[in-house]
């Protein structure tokens, strides 16, 4: 990953595996998925130290907003992306937002928090050598994710704040996961055009993606509802109705919809479980996709 971030501790070199033993690499990249949950503080130091400064002057309950537009304007790139997005039709303000403080007045702190960490994980943060199709598929899904899902909620007249978030982050821990396998050696650059190891390392990230993501978002200190949903995104029903992974399910349903990170678009049925669960009338998921399809050109990132 690259960014303004703390320096990490030199992970303990370890045996490569070869590229001619798919399976002990799917063993490896279980092992660096299972370390990857327990190192809390790697997980932390992970991320830009602008968005980590936003984020625990936005979780306090008296934020000063001039502390907080210092915070994000050390980063020009963050405080051009901020007020772009602030005057998107996302928010659409009555009249132009033309700074960082306008948007923090404005459009408050949650939204402002949610946009430093869509852009720092949609284009500053992953950079992974050998493997920038796969990033660029995953991180334009992250902003395309969080508008569906808010969208989804705004329909059922739920908080958009706590949604936006969750659907930004549930796949987090796809990258986070093979960053860390890149770094460590364990997954080289070259494997990314090997046909039988693509396959593993693919295979690897849908299985792993989902625990290291809920660990990611634990560690962020990010809301119940976020964790909830990079944990069980793909299993909602398991033990029982998960709402907001249930709703991320469904944001992902409007990005595969419009071949987002995909290669074909997905036709939806407004009659399918994962809206129905929901509560998601049929005329209720074609306004939000509707919708959806009008703003999502306002929260593409630049890279």
């Amino acid at each position: 990953m690259l960014g303004s971030r703390k320096a990490e501790r030199t992970p303990t070199p370890t045996a490569v595996p070869s590229l001619s033993d798919p399976a002990e690499l799917a063993k490896v990249m279980a092992t660096v998925a299972r370390d990857a949950c327990l190192d809390t503080q790697a997980i932390k130091r992970s991320l830009p130290d602008v968005a980590v400064e936003v984020m625990a002057l936005c979780q306090q309950s008296f934020s000063d907003a001039l502390r907080i537009e210092k915070a994000i304007s050390r980063d020009p790139f963050i405080s051009a992306q901020i007020v772009s997005v602030a005057n998107s039709p996302m928010f659409a303000p009555r009249m132009p937002i033309a700074s960082v403080r306008d948007a923090i007045v404005r459009i408050g702190l949650s939204n402002v928090n949610d946009i430093v960490l869509m852009v720092v994980t949609s284009s500053t943060m992953f950079r992974i050598h050998g493997f920038e199709e796969h990033v660029t598929q995953v991180t334009a899904r992250f902003p395309a994710t969080g508008l569906a899902a808010r969208l989804i909620a705004a329909s059922l007249r739920l908080p958009v704040e706590t949604a936006f978030t969750a659907g930004l982050l549930h796949d987090i821990g796809d990258l986070v996961l093979l960053d860390r396998s890149v770094r460590t050696g364990k997954v080289r650059p070259e494997m990314a055009h090997e046909p039988v190891m693509a396959s593993v390392i693919l295979d690897a990230l849908r299985a792993h993606h989902c625990k290291v993501g809920a660990a990611v978002c634990t560690a962020w200190r990010l809301p119940a509802s976020t964790v909830e949903a990079a944990a069980h995104h793909h299993d909602y029903k398991l033990g029982g109705h998960r709402f907001s992974a249930n709703l991320v399910a469904a944001a992902d349903a409007f990005a595969d919809a419009m071949g987002i990170g995909t290669p074909a678009r997905r036709t939806l049925d407004p009659a399918e479980a994962v809206f129905l669960d929901l509560g998601l009338k049929p005329d209720q998921m074609m306004a939000a996709l509707a919708q959806f399809e009008k703003l999502l050109p306002s929260v593409r990132i630049a890279t």
